[in-house]
């Protein structure tokens, strides 16, 4: 039988303080007061390992595998930090020390599994874990990383099934909720998948990667708040800390966004959706020069991003620079054909410059596309007013207030009233 769940018993009742840093300096002075104390060194190097110290969480576990040495289960806690970092070679020759201990343990087979799903290779994950199944058909670690080989494997019934399984062999583990969470959520079943994090949640309420997974899927300030939790709790996460800007410049903070964002970079200079935001950012807070420096630069690395193209768009457009706007709104419109808003702003841009022939021209491409989007109708029931075209402009206004979007519904209607 793989022993993994029982030894790691004390580790799982501490998991949910276990990632903050007030616990961590806890942890380490327990861990010191306790030297030969198996589990205090694992409950530290676990907490060091979430918060995102993996050299210290190596030396850590490693030091708790010599007070155990040979136990199978003992080496695995070490090779952890090489599945975290996806550290294939290195976890494969953890691997290879727990099957040297015990050739026919079924921790060795999980953790060659976990090697493989590190490397990207799920079949040859699946290989290994059938075989510590058949050793030990309920064991916790073993349904866990069946649970996520599924699925990586995006096989959405089949990893529902065994994190069920180990749900019921391990009822107080946040990580099969996680699974679950991430799950659903790359099958965009959002309600199900903030279902599944939330008892995670519950079960590790300062677990980095569930705050992670949360703040992703929510929104404004539950989302916000989500995420400073978990670069509280992991420092240093640069894609944390990209996703916390984001959820801050969706809330119109753009001052802190900028700030997180030049975190971010600073972590990871080639994070490449947080440059994209850091311009958009910029931009938003009216730091035209340094946006469209940034804004420019991001696109070299990636010149599809829509919305980095709409945000240069609106750079050029508060610069006085028409023509270089109205290229790239029509070029993020190319980008993403579902989002009017790139076509939207053109034709405000337009109707501001008094070129309502362009503006038309804008707004019936958006229309064709989106027949009940509110703010483009809005403003072709300007135009048609400003053409004295009162017919026209009264039916597109009552569409306006019957479509979807934000648009300002008392200007609307006065509008309407003043049609003759």
């Amino acid at each position: 039988m793989i022993r993994l769940t029982i030894a790691l018993s004390f580790v799982l009742a501490a998991s949910p303080a276990l990632a903050q840093e007030t616990a961590l300096a806890g942890l380490r002075e327990a861990a010191r007061a306790n030297p030969r104390d198996y589990d205090a060194q694992v409950a530290l190097g676990r907490a060091q390992l979430d918060a995102g110290r993996y050299r210290e969480a190596s030396a850590t576990l490693r030091r708790a595998a010599r007070l155990r040495r040979g136990d199978p289960a003992a080496l695995y806690e070490a090779a952890r930090v090489e599945f975290a970092q996806n550290e294939y070679r290195r976890a494969r020759g953890q691997c290879r020390a727990i099957q040297r201990a015990d050739r026919d343990s079924a921790v060795g087979h999980v953790c060659m599994a976990r090697a493989f799903l590190a490397w990207n290779r799920s079949s040859r994950a699946f290989e290994e874990l059938e075989a510590a199944l058949q050793t030990a058909p309920n064991d916790f670690e073993a349904l866990l990383a069946l649970g996520d080989a599924h699925r990586l494997r995006g096989s959405i019934q089949e990893a529902e099934e065994a994190y069920g399984r180990a749900i019921r062999a391990n009822p107080q583990s946040a990580e099969p909720h996680l699974g679950l969470g991430q799950l659903f959520a790359a099958a965009h079943g959002e309600e199900q998948a903030v279902q599944h994090l939330r008892r995670a949640h519950e079960l590790a309420p300062n677990d980095p990667d569930v705050d992670f997974e949360l703040g992703r899927l929510l929104s404004g300030a539950q989302a916000a708040q989500h995420l400073r939790e978990a670069v509280q709790n992991r420092p240093g996460w640069s894609a944390a800390q990209a996703a916390l800007g984001d959820a801050l410049s969706a809330a119109g903070e753009h001052e802190e966004a900028i700030r997180v964002y030049r975190e971010a970079i600073a972590g990871d200079s080639h994070l490449a959706g947080a440059r994209a935001g850091l311009g958009r950012a910029l931009a938003a807070a009216g730091q035209y020069e340094a946006a469209e420096e940034t804004l420019r630069d991001a696109l070299d690395d990636v010149p599809n991003d829509a919305e980095s193209v709409m945000a240069l768009a609106q750079v050029f457009a508060s610069t006085e620079r028409a023509e270089e706007a109205y290229e790239q709104y029509r070029h993020a419109a190319d980008l993403d054909p579902r989002n009017p808003e790139p076509l939207v702003q053109a034709a405000r841009l337009a109707l501001a410059q008094e070129r309502p022939v362009l503006a038309v021209g804008f707004l019936q491409r958006v229309i064709g596309q989106h027949p009940s989007h509110a703010p483009a109708l809005a403003l072709m029931g300007d135009v048609m007013r400003a053409r004295r075209q009162a017919g026209q402009a009264r039916t597109f206004y009552q569409r306006a207030l019957e479509g979807q979007g934000t648009i300002d519904r008392e200007a609307v209607q006065r509008a309407l009233r003043a049609l003759r």
